[in-house]
């Protein structure tokens, strides 16, 4: 298969000549009708699992939501249990396999266990409310505390200074650097605002 100058368009900064070159020196082992037979025979095939395969499963799905229970956050959903078990399948398919053995399982956990700590990873934990609701646990109890403050020391007509909310919040735990965060996250979203400069407020106090 010759590939053109025109399927490396729009790419800048690209070596162009020297891919093309290295590129269409390659021969693929297998043929693209050698391919699209393959596909379409495993897709036929539906795999079981296997008592061996559904332990495999089982026990890392236990493992993780006992994690969550000690760290009070829920680390998987059965969501992500389909997720192992599709996977599991799809891994037995690829191999034109009608069972799903332990292989095909340890693959699934894998993969799963990958994108979770890419996509839910919280200070070494995994923290499904991230996917579920674009916030980790800690950071909805960090944005309450900021609420909390925020009402607490706001003065009549002019709210909070940022010199006392900053010793306010890092008295709590959080950060200046994670607090200023927070608090833009807060005034992006319309719930705190400034009356004068240098000062906050929430917009349901004002």
């Amino acid at each position: 298969m010759k590939y053109s100058v025109d399927d490396l368009d729009g790419m800048e900064d690209v070596p162009v000549d020297k891919i093309m070159e290295e590129t269409n020196e390659l021969t693929p082992t297998w043929s693209r009708e050698f391919f699209r037979k393959y596909v379409a025979y495993s897709k036929r095939i539906t795999p079981v699992l296997t008592e061996s395969a559904i332990k495999i499963i089982h026990d890392y799905y236990m493992q993780i939501r006992k994690q969550g229970e000690d760290h009070g956050s829920v680390p998987i959903t059965a969501r992500q249990l389909e997720a192992f078990v599709r996977l599991s399948e799809a891994s037995a398919r690829a191999r034109l396999s009608h069972t799903v053995l332990e292989d095909d399982a340890r693959r699934a956990v894998r993969i799963v266990e990958y994108y979770l700590k890419k996509i839910a990873g919280q200070e070494g934990q995994l923290d499904i409310d991230i996917i579920a609701t674009g916030t980790s646990r800690s950071q909805r109890e960090q944005i309450s505390v900021l609420r909390r403050l925020i009402s607490d020391l706001s003065e009549k007509d002019r709210g909070v200074s940022m010199e006392n909310l900053v010793q306010a919040a890092e008295a709590e735990g959080i950060q200046e650097d994670r607090m200023r965060r927070l608090l833009k996250r807060l005034s992006d979203a319309g719930e705190v605002y400034s009356p004068h400069g240098g000062y906050y407020r929430l917009a349901t106090e004002g």
